[in-house]
């Protein structure tokens, strides 16, 4: 789980920087409603963020972790949702892109998804007093 976590920071890293760079672009790219910039300079961010403080801390509350968790569940279904749009030419875009931007978050999900199993597995079993 160490090196899991490890490599997790390297790639919360990556996403913090990657949205900072989307954020300044996207706010001028063409296309696009209020909802997918939202997702873009918003929500990204955010749970790139989330990911961060989730990968740095290194046993994080279990608020934490269902916190981070359910943010990034956010994150990658916004961006299927926005690949299925522009797939459908409900949008205008290239549909891979959305699907490219949540492929930190799915890590980040798994990692979180793990590490609340295993709290779960370390907890002591209730008595059948």
């Amino acid at each position: 789980m160490v090196v899991f976590r490890i490599i997790l920071l390297v790639l919360a890293v990556v996403q913090v920087l990657l949205s900072v760079f989307s954020v300044m672009v996207g706010s001028f790219a063409d296309g696009g409603d209020i909802w997918s910039r939202l997702v873009l300079v918003a929500l990204h961010p955010l749970c790139a963020v989330a990911l961060l403080v989730l990968a740095v801390l290194p046993r994080p509350a279990s608020v934490i972790v269902y916190v981070v968790a359910a943010l990034l569940a956010c994150n990658i279904v916004a961006d299927a949702t926005l690949a299925l749009l522009i797939a459908t030419e409900a949008m205008k875009g290239d549909w891979p892109l959305p699907l490219i931007f949540s492929i930190i978050p799915v890590a980040g999900l798994v990692y979180a998804v793990s590490t609340a199993a295993s709290r779960g597995q370390n907890s002591p079993a209730p008595s059948a007093a």
